[in-house]
């Protein structure tokens, strides 16, 4: 814990009532003021000939309607759910065996309580592995300078040898196969061999610690489980097969564990230590059949609701959750990436997320587009303020996603496109997994591109696929969610679950989608599904976040998670909008804001500030960042105390953990964490007098 005696928080004694505020202060004006006040026109252009519009006009002529704009198409579409989903099953050509009588079948009150193309039935990555030519499917670069190109005829080879493997060693329907690796080929390989035969696919983050991986794997019970022997992220080298052993002998269940050598050399290392282990040259031998052929590849036959994957959540709050995921995800990727991102063929979509994080699973639908996937293993940030964009330029990347912190670094140290870096290709950036601010799509739009079709995207670790969608032919407002996905019906609620438009309240979705999960992995009663997402309004889905719709622009502005609410002197605000005031303070690198509550229910806003290098936290950084948060907000809004701090935590999917310091400020106690990126700073938030006088 840093020293700060030096430092007088400010404690706003003398606001400790509503009427006791000076008159400036009366009139709230929070995150949607700010963002109406600085919102604009980002994009207002046509784009001839897209799939949207394609389908659009098959639609209409099946079905004598006429849309004039994407409002209509998309009021269509939630509307009639059933036939919006039966045409994009149709129009991509699904790939079945059996036809299906009735696209959509009710079996209770609840939005995942729907049967799916009923009587169909068909294969998860027989769907995926559609095309089998030379076209380039993955292009797989390291931190280490390696590169590797993979046709669709090549992956399909190689899936069709790991499966021939997996099955010789006894992989059956509804087994799980585990992956514990970085952003691997391995990994995409392997996935597509266990659900051609309707195992279960999933696994952590490859910078989880063994204590949290062998949770999972004791939650998840694998048969398998895959893994690599080391990887760089970073710059920082990362050893994983030192953790195996922990992982493997403790869980039983674990019958065999695939390790993948990253290096000639790794294959000369003992594994002895790791029960029932092998490299994975010689697991893959043991599919060829006595000749040395490979097996031809059988892709089982199941019905749309067949599990294919389990995704767990962070664990944040409790043990993580394992969400599983139908064989039919990939009809909802055909959506977000072909209507909505109009993505095809002569396309290249970045990859940066391994398994372990639910956008893996979104970027292999772009296989069945025939996209390529630009599979980067790491961070190559470390290299030079240009080296993120050079790749991006060189392998002619169309679209990419990147998260909101992400963006908040470029723009704060200064990550910048060369000036002979053009980016020609790059057609789209979707910008999510916080809310996105409209200094991140100034950045984007004056500093990397400024033709760029930049959209803010909105998703959940409970999807494949997104909730939210883009329109090549619709205008963007920046640091707005353009509209909802076709088919998701986004709606938000006041507290007592009336439909509001204008004012913040809780988002949730009203309509069902085949994108939701299932169930969620031993939860045989469906308790834990219906009390996380069911239990605040009847018969929709609450996501627990805070969003609100613009009146004029129908765009949807996510405010933030509705466990990051802070009350004070008797308003309720959220943590992103103190980070949209003071976002623009130079000499500030990061921040965190939670609520702390007393024993008599009175809250109060804590505001750690971590400086960059060069500048001190002082009485003059103390007021300048007292009177922006006056200026862009109220009163109301300035934090009870205002403290420096060396690091902000970030869980491993480059979210802040205000969940975890708001547990400490609350109890002066450091949880057990294990998904969070730099844990040695959990303890600059323990055992702080100023916190503790309350």
């Amino acid at each position: 814990m840093i020293s700060i005696q030096q430092v007088k928080p400010f404690t706003n004694n003398n606001h400790a009532s509503n009427k006791n505020l000076p008159p400036k202060a009366k009139g709230k004006k929070g995150l949607v003021d700010i963002i109406q006040a600085g919102t604009r026109k980002i994009w207002d252009k046509k784009v001839p000939g897209t799939q949207m519009e394609q389908l659009q006009n098959v639609i209409q002529d099946k079905y004598g309607v006429k849309f004039e704009n994407y409002r209509d198409f998309h009021e269509w579409s939630i509307k009639n759910y059933a036939q919006f989903w039966e045409e994009v099953w149709n129009f991509y050509g699904v790939i079945h065996s059996e036809p299906y009588t009735e696209v959509a079948r009710r079996k209770g009150d609840s939005l995942i309580d729907i049967e799916w193309f009923s009587g169909a039935k068909f294969n998860y990555a027989e769907n995926i592995l559609r095309y089998r030519d030379d076209h380039v499917a993955l292009i797989c670069v390291t931190e280490d300078g390696e590169e590797t190109k993979v046709t669709f005829a090549q992956m399909y080879e190689e899936v069709r040898l790991y499966a021939a493997a997996f099955r010789k060693a006894g992989l059956q329907k509804g087994d799980r196969v585990a992956c514990y690796m970085s952003n691997r080929k391995e990994a995409v390989y392997a996935m597509l061999a266990a659900t051609s035969m309707g195992a279960v696919f999933g696994g952590p983050l490859p910078f989880y610690g063994a204590k949290a991986v062998s949770t999972i794997m004791g939650i998840m019970k694998p048969k398998f489980l895959i893994s690599v022997d080391r990887f760089q992220f970073n710059k920082d080298e990362l050893n994983i097969l030192e953790r195996l052993p922990e992982i493997v002998n403790g869980n039983e269940c674990i019958e065999k564990v695939i390790i993948v050598p990253t290096k000639e050399s790794s294959k000369l290392k003992d594994i002895s230590a790791v029960n029932n282990s092998c490299f994975l040259d010689e697991f893959l031998e043991g599919g060829l059949t006595p000749n040395g052929d490979v097996p031809e590849l059988v892709f089982e036959q199941f019905p749309f609701d067949q599990p294919v994957f389990i995704n767990f959540t962070s664990g944040t709050t409790g043990l993580p959750k394992g969400l599983i995921h139908s064989a039919g995800t990939f009809l909802a990727l055909f959506r977000d990436f072909g209507l909505h991102c109009n993505l095809g063929r002569d396309n290249v979509t970045l990859a940066m997320q391994p398994v372990g994080w639910n956008l893996w699973n979104l970027y292999i639908g772009n296989l069945a587009l025939g996209t390529t996937l630009l599979l980067y293993d790491g961070l190559p940030t470390f290299l030079s303020k240009h080296a993120f964009w050079d790749i991006m330029d060189h392998y002619k990347v169309t679209f990419a996603f990147l998260v909101t912190s992400i963006i908040d670094t470029f723009e704060k140290e200064g990550f910048l496109p060369a000036p002979d870096c053009k980016l020609e290709h790059l057609k789209m950036i979707a910008v999510g997994a916080s809310p996105v601010k409209l200094q991140n799509v100034d950045f984007l739009l004056q500093k990397v591109k400024p033709d760029l079709f930049v959209g803010c995207l909105y998703g959940a670790t409970e999807v494949i696929g997104v909730f939210s969608g883009f329109d090549y032919n619709s205008p963007v407002y920046s640091s707005e969610i353009q509209c909802p996905a076709l088919g998701v019906d986004i709606k938000i609620f006041d507290e007592e679950g009336n439909s509001i438009v204008g004012k913040p309240g809780e988002l949730v979705l009203a309509t069902p989608t085949p994108s939701l999960p299932v169930c969620v992995w031993n939860d045989e009663n469906g308790e834990k599904m219906k009390e996380t997402y069911f239990s605040k309004y009847p018969n929709v889905w609450a996501q627990n976040d805070e969003a609100w719709i613009d009146p004029d622009t129908n765009g949807i502005i996510i405010i933030g998670r509705s466990d990051n609410t802070i009350k004070q002197h008797g308003e309720r605000f959220v943590s992103e909008e103190i980070y949209w005031a003071i976002h623009d303070i130079e000499e500030i690198a990061d921040y965190i804001a939670v609520a702390q509550s007393n024993t008599s229910g009175d809250g109060r806003c804590i505001l750690f500030i971590k400086m960059k290098n060069g500048h001190k936290f002082d009485q003059a950084m103390l007021k300048k960042i007292e009177e922006t948060i006056l200026k862009e907000l109220t009163i109301f809004y300035v934090p009870a105390v205002i403290l420096p701090v060396k690091d902000i935590p970030y869980n491993l999917n480059g979210k802040r953990m205000e969940s975890i310091v708001k547990k400490i400020v609350n109890t002066n106690i450091i949880p057990e964490v294990s998904n969070v990126r730099n844990p040695e700073c959990l303890k600059e938030y323990w055992n702080i007098p100023e916190l503790q006088n309350f």
